[in-house]
């Protein structure tokens, strides 16, 4: 009796422990924990990961997720490539670039991460491969002109892009130490621009929990002339559930 005792206890934490292995983040934040497993669609339907935990089987699209993690090097992140949400995992990644290999959705199930995509800290995409010449993949890091000549010049190769990656980095974090002096805010700032939209939320008792973080982040961002993420539009969007009316007042905002 005490052996299958143990043995019970030992099969639960090792099933406990396996489950927690693997996880999601939604756009919504919350971190979901089970056996992941990732669905690629088509160019016509979202990639989407299914989550079983115990006999509970739960599917979130693409959109509904930020991030997964099956593995050690196996981390994954929703992007909107050519129009269609799908899930690219992360190759390389830095403060103000990431690398990411996609799919290829003219192939479906088929296909492999293969594929090569360049994402700045605006949002900003860049599709690579071996024929991706020099000067173009100079001028993806322009923002830094030190970088961007040393790749034109070929001191920095294309295939040292983590090296790539961490002078970009370093060049930005030297050039915004340096600017201490506050840009002039312009006559309607962002806050502005959102605050009536939060006014309408607080009027209709929305303006709780987690979309108070979202809000703040995506006013920082519009501070910046920074690109809203679609993973945050997203999360904002599904906090208003079936409110069509601040859905579209919200997108107006962002899209302008």
């Amino acid at each position: 009796m005490r052996v299958l005792v143990f043995f019970s206890f030992f099969s639960f934490v090792s099933l406990t422990s396996y489950s927690q292995e693997q996880w999601l983040v939604t756009t919504q934040m919350d971190t979901v924990y089970g056996k992941i497993y990732l669905e690629t669609g088509d160019k016509y339907k979202v990639d989407e990961a299914r989550v079983k935990d115990g006999k509970t089987k739960t599917g979130y699209k693409a959109y509904q997720v930020r991030s997964v993690h099956l593995d050690e090097n196996q981390d994954f992140e929703t992007l909107k490539i050519d129009g269609r949400y799908q899930f690219a995992q992360v190759d390389i990644k830095a403060k103000y670039f990431s690398r990411y290999l996609y799919k290829d959705p003219e192939l479906g199930t088929s296909s492999n991460y293969a594929l090569k995509i360049l994402v700045n800290w605006k949002g900003d995409q860049y599709k690579v491969s071996n024929l991706t010449s020099k000067k173009k993949f100079a001028e993806y890091f322009e923002d830094c002109e030190s970088v961007s000549n040393k790749i034109e010049a070929g001191e920095l190769k294309k295939k040292d892009l983590e090296k790539i990656f961490a002078e970009y980095d370093a060049c930005l974090d030297a050039a915004n130490s340096q600017n201490t002096i506050a840009e002039p805010i312009s006559e309607i700032t962002p806050t502005e621009v959102l605050q009536p939209f939060i006014e309408d939320l607080k009027s209709q008792e929305l303006y709780n929990g987690e979309i108070i973080t979202m809000l703040e982040d995506i006013s920082q961002r519009m501070r910046n002339n920074q690109s809203i993420p679609n993973y945050l539009q997203q999360a904002v969007l599904s906090h208003l559930g079936e409110n069509e009316e601040m859905k579209a007042k919200f997108l107006s905002l962002v899209e302008k």
